[in-house]
Parts: structure tokens; sequence; C-alpha cells
């Protein structure tokens, strides 16, 4: 019942990724196609280590422990492997990346291992990655525990080999690939100057605010953004000098082409004065 549930919500997560990352401007179609490459990667190793997580807290909360055998002993020293070779079609690469992220070392070590369960044989049997230190103290034929959450059939794991840490780097090395795919679909930005548009506007309104001794002027300008889309703004000055009608510039961010600050149009007198904009709530100065 759990795997299906997990299924589900990986599936509605990769959804649900690509359709942000798609929903926004990409710079090129080849940071396109590699944030989406990204994206999918990292919604799905982060489900599977969410996944990993939940059934690990299972087992040690709700699970049980039955008794196991070790049917053999097999270990790697990086490319060359000691006792039985473990076929190339059974090596994870995705799975080889986490457990050397977990463990800092390329060296793999298996043990084989058989244990009573639900299935048609009564009779279950595991190949599992474990810690070097655990891999030492095993031997052909020793007794073993091996432990199983109560909704687990035909999976298990050995009860000296937790998994809560390669859930753990599961979803660190997703949060690594997700935060890639936003910088390079553009979401996120690190270390850019905001950049700002600048436009031709119009003055439609000007009206007079005071806040305790000191008078204020409320511009209201209207534009056309870089999409041709008609938008309205406000801003404050502190020059009494608009005036309804005035030729003006509007300065916005792209990110919010309706949120714009007020700015005198270059060639003009007012231009010529120093008045600037400021992007930092809305508020123009002279100076």
């Amino acid at each position: 019942m759990a795997r299906p549930l997990f299924d589900l919500v990986l599936q509605i997560g990769l959804a649900a990724i690509t359709a942000w990352l798609f929903t926004r401007r990409q710079r090129s179609s080849h940071s396109s196609m590699l944030a989406f490459v990204l994206g999918v990667g990292g919604a799905f190793v982060f489900f599977d280590g969410f996944r990993l997580g939940v059934l690990e807290e299972s087992r040690l909360r709700y699970g049980r422990v039955v008794p196991g055998v070790v049917e053999d002993l097999r270990h790697s020293d990086s490319t060359e492997w000691r006792g039985s070779r473990l076929p190339s079609s059974e090596v994870s690469t995705y799975e080889g990346i986490c457990r050397s992220l977990l463990t800092l070392s390329l060296d793999d070590w298996i043990v084989d291992y058989r244990y009573p369960c639900n299935g048609a044989t009564g009779l279950c049997r595991k190949r599992e990655y474990v810690t070097h230190d655990l891999w030492t103290r095993l031997q052909i034929g020793q007794s073993i525990d091996v432990r199983q959450s109560i909704d687990e059939k035909g999976t298990a794991r050995l009860d000296e080999n937790p998994q809560r840490g390669l859930a753990l780097v599961k979803v660190t090395l997703a949060c690594v690939l997700l935060v890639l795919a936003g910088f390079f679909s553009g979401q996120f930005t690190l270390l850019r100057p905001q950049k700002y548009v600048e436009v031709d506007g119009v003055v439609t309104s000007v009206e007079r605010v005071q806040y305790g001794d000191e008078a204020r002027w409320k511009v209201r300008f209207a534009y056309f953004d870089a999409q041709g889309n008609a938008q309205d703004s406000v801003d404050e000055v502190n020059d009494p000098s608009w005036k309804a009608g005035d030729d003006c510039c509007a300065v916005y961010s792209p990110r919010t082409p309706d949120l714009a600050s007020l700015r005198p149009r270059l060639g003009s007198e007012r231009g010529q004065t120093g008045v600037r904009p400021s992007f930092d709530g809305g508020q123009t100065t002279a100076r």
C-alpha cells in the first residue's frame, strides 16, 4: 500500500517540477534541456530518498527481526572484485554514487543472505551493500538478524545496517540537483546584478501627501512595458514641479513590470537636474 502511494507522489512531483521549469522563460534551448534533466533527476532522487526514509522509520518503529544466514561475501577494491564477481547488470550507478557519498569511498562490500519470508517458497534471498566494519565481522554460513517492516513482503535489510544515512544522502543530493536546475532555468540567480527595463511614459496625476512636517508628491504615471502591455504605477517624489501630462521614464524589473519607479526622461530639463529613481521600495529623491 505504501509503495504505490509513493509512486503516485513521485509521478506528481516529476510533473510539477517539469511544469515549473517550463513556465519561466529559458535563456537557451541547451539551458532549458539541462534544467529539465536536472529537475526530473532531482525530483526522482528526492522521492526515492524520502520513500527510503519513511520505510526505514517503519522498520525501526514497527518492524520485526527474523533470523537469516550469510550465503556469500564480496568486496571490491576500486575496480577489482574479491570473491565471486558481481554481474555488471546488477550494479546501479545511481546507488553507487549515493553509497560513495555516504562512505567517502569507491569500494563496495556486499553480503548475500537468505531469510524466512512470506514468499511462495517461504524463503527469500537478498543482496545488500554494507559498511566495511560490518562486512569484516561476517562469515559465510553465519547466522544474522534481518529486519523487516510490517508492510514489507519480499524486501528487508540486515539489522546492523541501518539506511537512514543513505536516505539523507539521497535527499541532500536531490536538493543539489534541484538548485542546479533552478540556476540553469533562470529561476535562481547568484551574485548577479538586478536588471531593469526603462521605457517612456507619461504622468497622469499628481497628488500632494503630508508626512508630519514633510510634504511629498505622489505621482501616477502610465507606460507600455517591453511586451506592449499597458501598465500604471505610482511613485513618491519630493519635487513639486511634476504635473499631469509631463513626459517621464518608467524603470521596472522584468519580473514585476507593473511596479515601476519614476525617472525624468533623458534630455528634458528635469532630467538634467539629477533626479534619480530609488529601487528599494519605489521612493524617488532629487539631488
